[in-house]
């Protein structure tokens, strides 16, 4: 899911503080230039500059320059710009609830219906703390193993909280590092940033070894919950700690079947790129015929020019493995591991262009359909990072 994110503010109820992002960039005019806030009335300066009320005043009277390139300007001379609702609702955005696993991409003004129907956010099992899309959390319920084992689940609960407060902590962190590297570094804001974030990582840390001590007395129901687990849904946690995951959806799958099967050598599903710990690439599914008449699928992956590219380790030399999700039992995933050691895969993308792209091992489209893996026209893949 391409797009731009802005934070809204000055506008209804719904939308006020809201992050939403827009299929197109809005124009410059709408969006402060110091805090990115797109707000219902803007100030224009001589400059050409933009600010929205909350910057402006932190300008103090009798030191009018714009904040960004240092000149002087009359306060007579700012310009008030409105931006009506109205308008703004006919620009078009993405669902804020359901992300990139929904396809709403509707204008703004019927973003407050879709929102109240849409089932495709993520929410976590109240048993086991699987996190899965709230559209299958009844038929996930209906199977899940942990419903015996109350105590663990507390456990588990902990577990959960503590993988999201870490989340949370990393992209503080990475905040803080892009701040640092600024040309115009505030040193107290970024000490600050750095000290908050140290107290909230001495929490967390305080309160898992306090759920370590309350779990010792209850080890004895691990080995029950040891069991593999049958999912439901193409939702997976991570298999280990310490690698990055994300999960790409395959549209009209028997329609590339069909187009090979017809004549046509190979058909090729593509998907919007993504970013995943740092990295920006992108995913296709490769549908094509042998001389024999099997149907294969290869899964190609490529690296491209990303936004962090300047402060992620290069050539690239994270352990990939692409896994083909069983919507039912996680047993049956498949899980091709890739193997990307030419220079051309690895190097730092070059701007605006992607690197070579690997491809994995083939998997037969009977494998595909026969175990059940194709649901509602679609296959689902994970690719993950070590």
């Amino acid at each position: 899911m391409a797009g731009m994110e802005y934070t809204l503010t000055g506008f209804d109820d719904f939308l006020e503080r809201r992050r939403v992002v827009f299929v197109e960039p809005l124009p410059s005019t709408r969006v402060c230039g110091v805090c990115g806030v797109v707000p219902s009335r803007s100030l224009l300066l001589p400059c050409g500059h933009v600010l929205c009320q909350a910057c402006k005043r932190q300008i103090v009277n009798g030191e009018q320059k714009c904040p960004m390139d240092g000149r002087e300007f009359a306060e007579g001379a700012v310009v008030s710009i409105n931006f009506k609702q109205s308008d703004l609702e006919q620009h078009h955005v993405f669902c804020v609830v359901g992300g990139r696993e929904c396809s709403f991409a509707g204008r703004l003004g019927d973003l407050k219906e879709h929102v109240a129907g849409c089932c495709n956010d993520k929410v976590r099992c109240a048993q086991c703390q699987l996190s899965m899309l709230r559209s299958v959390a009844v038929q996930h319920c209906r199977q899940c193993d942990a419903k015996s084992a109350p105590q663990q689940i507390m456990s588990t609960m902990a577990i959960a909280v503590a993988v999201e407060n870490i989340g949370s902590m990393k992209r503080d962190l990475e905040k803080i590092r892009q701040r640092a590297s600024s040309e115009k570094v505030d040193n107290d804001a970024v000490v600050n940033d750095a000290n908050s974030l140290m107290e909230r990582m001495t929490c967390l840390e305080r309160e898992l070894m306090q759920e370590g001590k309350a779990s010792g007395e209850r080890d004895f129901l691990l080995p029950a919950m040891k069991k593999s687990v049958i999912t439901v849904g193409p939702y997976r946690t991570f298999s280990k700690p310490g690698v990055f995951m994300t999960t790409w959806k395959f549209d009209e799958i028997y329609a590339g079947y069909s187009a090979v099967t017809k004549g046509k050598k190979e058909h090729v599903l593509s998907t919007d790129s993504g970013s995943l710990a740092g990295y920006e690439f992108k995913l296709d599914c490769k549908i094509q015929t042998q001389e024999n008449e099997d149907v294969l699928l290869n899964f190609v992956l490529s690296l491209g020019d990303g936004e962090l590219d300047n402060f992620l380790e290069w050539p690239f030399a994270k352990k990939v493995t692409v896994i083909v999700w069983h919507p039912r039992d996680e047993r049956k995933d498949i899980r091709i591991p890739l193997s990307m050691e030419d220079p051309q895969m690895v190097k730092k993308p070059a701007p605006d262009s992607w690197n070579d792209s690997v491809s994995t091992v083939a998997v037969t489209w009977e494998d595909i359909e026969f175990h059940g893996f194709v649901v509602n026209d679609a296959v689902y893949v994970n690719v993950e990072l070590e």
